[in-house]
């Protein structure tokens, strides 16, 4: 499993659903450069080429199978995310600073907010998570009515793109299905992947950091998921 855009994991925190080794693609990312050749000044090796990209290269040569989370890997939404958090939160009186908002990356939209309310509100508040799901969702397309959107993370796509046709590939998120569906298909790579997996689905018991949603997500493009390779950044996915 690599990340996408945090610090290296200790490899022994992995779960072993996916036993590849953890890559850091994070200079990946920084770079604008394609993530199958591009060069570091300060990181490369003889041939000119990233140690990370050339660990990248040979754990994919031997996957059949790729999964990807979707929001801060395959999709840059988290910044219209944290807006849309900030605001609902405001509403309700909550406070959700952006450290904290990223290191629960990968958990519920809902369990985010009922943490918070048991945290922060009197035992006898009528406020519920439910609520705050339903403003924060109001909040986001208020957003996207700005002609606000997320573009796509250019280093991961394009791994997709290399490997579409040749690996069954899916998409593991624990984001709400109708955004992850329209955000993949408004930046055009919704037909890259065989199939789909949101927390929300019926076959998905236990969200992140439970392996669920990457179980099922790999049974349905038919790959044993030790075969399977996966692609997250945050940690709760990595867990």
């Amino acid at each position: 499993i690599y990340l996408a855009d945090q610090q290296p994991v200790n490899p022994q925190q992995l779960c072993s659903l996916f036993c590849q080794p953890l890559i850091d693609i994070s200079l990946l990312r920084q770079l604008p450069l394609p993530p199958m050749s591009f060069l570091s000044k300060d990181q490369h090796d003889p041939d000119g080429v990233c140690p990370e990209t050339r660990r990248l290269e040979a754990v994919l040569g031997d996957a059949r199978g790729l999964v990807f989370d979707c929001d801060g890997t395959l999709l840059d939404t988290m910044p219209l995310y944290f807006e849309s958090w900030s605001r609902a939160c405001e509403e309700v009186g909550l406070t959700f600073p952006l450290e904290r908002f990223y290191s629960y990356a990968g958990r519920t939209v809902h369990g985010i907010f009922q943490t918070l309310i048991d945290e922060q509100l009197p035992s006898d508040t009528k406020i519920t998570a439910s609520h705050c799901e339903d403003r924060k969702r109001s909040h986001h397309a208020d957003i996207e009515a700005e002609g606000r959107f997320a573009g796509p993370i250019d280093v991961v796509v394009d791994i997709a793109f290399r490997y579409h046709g040749k690996l069954p590939m899916a998409v593991a998120s624990s984001g709400w299905r109708d955004h992850v569906i329209s955000g993949l298909e408004r930046v055009g790579i919704l037909h890259l992947f065989d199939a789909v997996v949101t927390a929300c689905d019926e076959e998905v018991k236990n969200p992140k950091p439970a392996p669920d949603i990457f179980l099922v997500a790999a049974e349905r493009i038919g790959i044993k998921p030790c075969n399977c390779v996966g692609f997250e950044d945050a940690n709760l996915g990595m867990d």
